[in-house]
């Protein structure tokens, strides 16, 4: 993305594509995870309104789903309206959810076979964009339409415990617009200086 974003600021110098990370002004001391998620829709919607610019969240998707609410469990159990459902109420269709989504990597097991990951990795495809929008057969429409459970890596993931970190309480098509699905993923490694002028 960065890199994308590199290029395309050189070609466009005169409609650059910003990169602002934002500050969570809204949080009250102390605020649990409900409140962060209030308050992560309203600085977004903020630097909307002060900039009038398209805008891309980018976050985990138990942020970005449209949860209204949705539950995670990471280990802790939590139910509750999230960014991504704020944003939705604000924005409506101009708010797409995008759920970025993978099978397995080098620090992650094969997720269990009820995870909504187990059905989207099972393709040998090493990555793809499924459009939730689109028209599709009734059996896909079912599956996208049933309760479903995503992994749900955060900073308490533990990789012997994959299975008790997901979201649930909604299924895709009420969380995302489109799913990006990554078979296999590999660790960060930084950018070298011929990354970084490339």
């Amino acid at each position: 993305m960065l890199r994308w974003m590199r290029g395309h600021n050189e070609r466009n110098p005169h409609d650059p594509v910003q990169l602002a990370a934002l500050p969570l002004r809204s949080l009250p001391p102390g605020g649990g995870l409900a409140e962060v998620e209030r308050a992560l829709a309203d600085d977004t919607i903020r630097w909307y309104e002060g900039t009038r610019q398209k805008t891309v969240y980018w976050g985990g998707l138990t942020h970005t789903a449209v949860g209204n609410p949705r539950t995670v469990s990471s280990p802790d159990v939590q139910t509750h309206r999230n960014a991504g459902g704020y944003l939705r109420e604000r924005f409506g269709d101009g708010y797409a959810s995008i759920g970025l989504t993978f099978h397995h990597g080098t620090e992650y097991p094969v997720p269990p076979a009820d995870f909504a990951e187990a059905m989207l990795g099972a393709t040998d495809l090493p990555a793809y964009f499924l459009d939730l929008r689109a028209g599709r057969p009734a059996p896909v429409d079912a599956w996208l339409g049933a309760p479903a459970r995503t992994r749900l890596v955060g900073p308490f993931y533990d990789a012997r415990e994959d299975a008790d970190h997901h979201l649930s309480g909604g299924s895709l098509a009420e969380w995302f617009d489109g799913v990006a699905h990554v078979r296999e993923v590999t660790p960060v490694r930084a950018l070298t200086d011929t990354a970084r002028r490339g």
